[in-house]
Parts: structure tokens; sequence; C-alpha cells
């Protein structure tokens, strides 16, 4: 079937190009892409009916109830359903609720640690093995989160946080009561696996609820999350590990969970399609006038391809996706492998005591608040006159890697700084100093990658980029731990801690490069938009666009 009707929209004044039935047609296929700025839904239909083309199109892989497509936009940019214009309470209070829920996740990640002598002790096993407690953790954050944000996009957050929590905290509770080592390592994998949906969906979260120009403010809260968890984890379980079994660290995260659920329970749906599908429902019930799509089953095959394949696809595919995550996940990989490098360093060179090693993640924590300030100050110094040139909503999202531009520096020196000084038997200070610079640098690198990330490719595809860079940063965070300790003691702790700080130094383009050759590299985009909304009321341009490149 073909037709060379002229386009009603007066931006596009091209003849149709020749088409062949199927389901799977779409704007997409119909209007090079290149030459969309905007297009209304509803004159779309109108013109698609008037050229014959069967009403199956192509149907949005992304919606948020499998059973209808198309939900009605935003009444305006004044739309009080919209997350954008909610009160500021609200927001803060929905944007605490994922920090609050990753730094409880990641904490039980790194407080296992402090216990990994006396579960080596009481189940017979080797040091290295009983660090599997912490690599199985970590493994199944990065597995769980390429389900729970593809998922969060179809049937919206708050029911992803709500129905995980739990089932996290059951298997906490059955690590805290496991009789073998088996059952401890199988509960801490679960735990990780149900535990990922707040590390990835919290991303997601954030966009619905924080307009680009704010973002650079309100991100790093979250994003610092993942980072303050396990810096604290060895802090408090150090101590407690002197004076009680592995055990009791499972049940400090077990409090903790039971916490943050309760203070979660009256949280919001944040999500736009979900939204806009509930209020659809809502004035169907009451007879409401209203416009809406009819109700199609969507193909099981797309549901697997959201669900399952989408991450992995923009892993490979996506450029930005891929280089970014390299450089972040090798990040995560020497953050966690401090967790067993600095109990050999503080512990066998120092003689420290297990709550003296704890102590030493202090300086963790300091270098995450402090990369965490400098990302916002940067930000906040940088973003206001981009909108003021460019236009609100309308900044390049390139300009978020300020922050990990400056910060990628650090990462190297810091490494060289520590490996020597230890190797050296310098005063204690110094190494627990020189990992200051690293956590600073790697907050920044990862804010400024993660808001880069999420302004390139906005709230609709956003939460999956972020679940494929979980992935592979869980898979490296899980992995340098089980041979960090044989790699400082075979190479030395200088040349040991030398050899992560090279592979850092080859790394630290990888932003510069992306600043200036990112847009080129959007261009040729499968997921992301055009044009960027500049305000609540978000066009479905992007998912026009965008839905057809995922078949």
């Amino acid at each position: 079937y073909s037709c060379t009707k002229q386009s009603p929209f007066p931006r596009l004044e091209v003849p149709l190009r020749s088409i062949s039935f199927s389901p799977l047609l779409s704007a997409y296929n119909i209007y090079p892409r290149t030459r969309i700025e905007a297009i209304d839904r509803q004159l779309l239909a109108e013109y698609l009916a008037q050229t014959r083309i069967p009403t199956i199109a192509r149907l949005p892989t992304s919606m948020a109830n499998p059973q209808e497509v198309d939900p009605p936009d935003w009444r305006g940019p004044d739309d009080p359903d919209c997350p954008y214009n909610w009160p500021l309470w609200k927001r803060i209070y929905s944007t605490s609720i994922p920090a609050f829920l990753c730094v409880n996740v990641s904490f039980a990640s790194s407080v296992y640690t402090s216990g990994a002598n006396d579960v080596s002790e009481k189940f017979g096993v080797s040091h290295t093995a009983s660090l599997l407690g912490l690599s199985l953790f970590l493994w199944a954050l990065g597995l769980g989160a390429i389900i729970a944000a593809p998922v969060s996009e179809y049937y919206g957050r708050r029911i992803v946080y709500l129905s995980t929590v739990p089932v996290f905290g059951l298997f906490i509770l059955g690590s805290g009561l496991a009789q073998n080592f088996t059952t401890l390592i199988v509960c801490r994998f679960f735990a990780g696996f149900f535990g990922s949906a707040v590390v990835s969906v919290g991303g997601g979260t954030n966009a619905d609820l924080w307009p680009p120009a704010l973002a650079g403010f309100a991100y790093p809260f979250y994003f610092v999350s993942p980072f303050l968890g396990p810096a604290f984890g060895p802090v408090i379980g150090g101590f407690l590990a002197e004076e009680k079994d592995f055990r009791w660290l499972e049940w400090v995260v077990l409090f903790m969970v039971a916490f943050n659920y309760i203070y979660a329970l009256p949280q919001f749906e944040t999500y736009k399609k979900t939204i806009l599908q509930k209020r659809m429902r809502a004035e169907k019930q009451s007879d409401a006038p209203q416009a809406h799509s009819p109700k199609v089953a969507l193909p099981s095959s797309a549901i697997i391809q959201r669900i399952v394949l989408k991450p992995f696809k923009m892993l490979f595919v996506e450029s930005i996706v891929l280089f970014m995550t390299i450089y972040m996940a090798f990040n995560f990989a020497v953050f966690y492998s401090f967790f067993a490098a600095f109990p050999y360093v503080f512990g066998g060179h120092y003689g420290f005591t297990s709550g003296q090693q704890g102590l030493t993640f202090i300086s963790i924590a300091l270098g995450c608040v402090i990369g965490f300030l400098a990302v916002v100050y940067i930000d906040r110094k940088t973003y206001p006159a981009l909108e003021a040139k460019y236009g609100v909503g309308a900044v390049p999202p390139e300009y978020r890697l300020y922050g990990a531009m400056v910060g990628c520096a650090l990462n190297p020196a810091s490494l060289f700084w520590f490996g020597w000084t230890a190797d050296k038997g310098v005063y204690w200070l110094s190494p627990v100093i020189a990992s200051v610079p690293f956590a600073v640098g790697n907050i920044m690198v990862y804010s400024s990658g993660a808001l880069y990330i999420m302004n390139s490719y906005g709230s609709l595809h956003g939460a999956s980029a972020l679940s494929a860079n979980s992935l592979l940063r869980y898979a490296g965070g899980g992995a340098f731990p089980l041979f960090t300790v044989q790699m400082f003691s075979s190479m030395g702790i200088g040349w040991a801690s030398s050899l992560l700080g090279f592979v850092s130094v080859v790394l630290v383009p990888v932003p510069w490069v992306l600043y200036k050759y990112g847009s080129r590299i959007r261009a040729h985009s499968q997921y992301i938009t055009i044009k960027e909304p500049a305000s609540g009321n978000q066009t479905s341009l992007e998912e026009m666009t965008s839905e057809d490149t995922e078949s």
C-alpha cells in the first residue's frame, strides 16, 4: 500500500514514501525524524485516518497499563497532577523516599563485610569465600535493576517500591537466621535482587519530579545515597562486630527497613503515564468528557522486550550509555574494593582493630559529602546562565558533565597517593586522607554522568538507561573485592593501587570526549528525543519517535 498525499502539518511538507501494510507502522516510519519538532497526536490520528492507514498502528511498548495505549497528555503546563507542579513539600518527600531506601540497601551491602571474619569462623569457609555474601548481593543488585527499572516505566514507580522493599526485608531476616553458609549467601543474593528496585528506579523518580532547571540541585541528594550507605556500613558494623556476631549486622539492616517502609507508605505515584491512566479511568467511571484510544492487548513479545531486553540493548547500541557506564562502573568497582583493601591495609599493616578499621571509612563518607556539595555548587554557578543562553529546558545535556570533567583527575591522584603512602608505612592518617579525593571524584563523576544520561534520555527511557548502568557497576563492584586482597598481597600495596590508578588515567578523557562530541552522538541515538520538553506539559513526540525504534 502506498500513497502520495501531502502532510497537513505546515513544517512537514513532504510526500509520504511508499510503505507496506504493517502493524508496526508509526509516525516515525512516515516522516523523516530530523524534520519533526512537534506533532499533535490528535492531528496525527486524523491524518492517518484520512490516508486509510490501518488503525492497528504501532503499539507503544512503554505504556504503564499493558491493556491500554495512548492516554491523554497533561492539560497544559499548569496541570496540578503533573509532578512538576506539586507543592514543594510533596516533591521533597517523594525525592527523599528513594534516597532513604537506597541508603538502606547500600548500607546492607557493606555492613556485612564487618562480620566476614565471623562468617568464616562459624561456617568454616575461607575469608575470600565469606566475601561472597557481599559479591552476590551486589551482583543481584545489578541483575534486578534490569527488570525493576523497565517495570517501573510500565506500571509506575510506587508499586515497585512498595512491593519489593518488604521482600528485601524478608531475605535480610533469612540472612540473619541462616544456619549454614549456603542459606546465608542465597538469602543475601535475593535480598540484593529485590533491593535493586530502589537503587535503579530512584533516578526515574527524580526525573519525574524535577525539571531540568532544578535537576542539578535535586538529583545529587539521591545520587550520593549509593555511596553514603556503604561508607557508613563499616563505621557502624566495625564496633558492632567486636561485641556481637554477624547476625546483629543483619538485624540493624532489618530495623532500618521497617522504619523506611513505614515512612514510604504514604508516597505518591510520580510516573506520568501511570498518573494519566489513573485519571483517565477515574473520568470514565464518572462519565466525565474525555478522549482516549481504544484498549488493545499488548503483544507478549513487546512486554519481554520492554522489561528484559531494552536495558541490554541500550547498553550496547547507545554510545553515551556504554562509555559513561564503563567509566562509572570502574570507579564503582574500585570503591567497593576498598571494603577488602582497608581491612588488609589498616588491619594487617597498621594493626587496627575491627572498630578502628571501620572508622577509616569516615573519610569516604566525608569525600562523598564534599563531592555532593561540589556538584551542586557547579550546577548552580553554571546552569542559570546556560538557561538564559539556550532557553528553559533547552540546555544541551553535555553541560551536565562539568562536574565529571573536574572530578575525573582526583581518582587516579588519590589511588597513587593512597597506595604509596600505605606501602611505605607512612603515618596512618596520610592514606586515610588520601581516600577523600577519590570519594569526591567518584561522586562528581557519578552524579554528573547520571544527570547527563537522565537529561539525554528523559524520564521515558532514563530509568532503563540507568538500570543498564547499574548492571555493569554492580557487576564490577561484586567482582573486585574477591581478588583485591590477593592482588595487594602479591603485587604490594603500592603497585596494586597504582595499577588501578593507571586504568583510571586511561578513562579520564571519557567525560571530555562526550562533552565535545556528545551532540553528534545524540543525533544518531535510537532513543533520545529531538527536543526535551520545557515544562510539565510534556508532548508525546518522544513516545511517537522512540517507541518504533525498539522493534
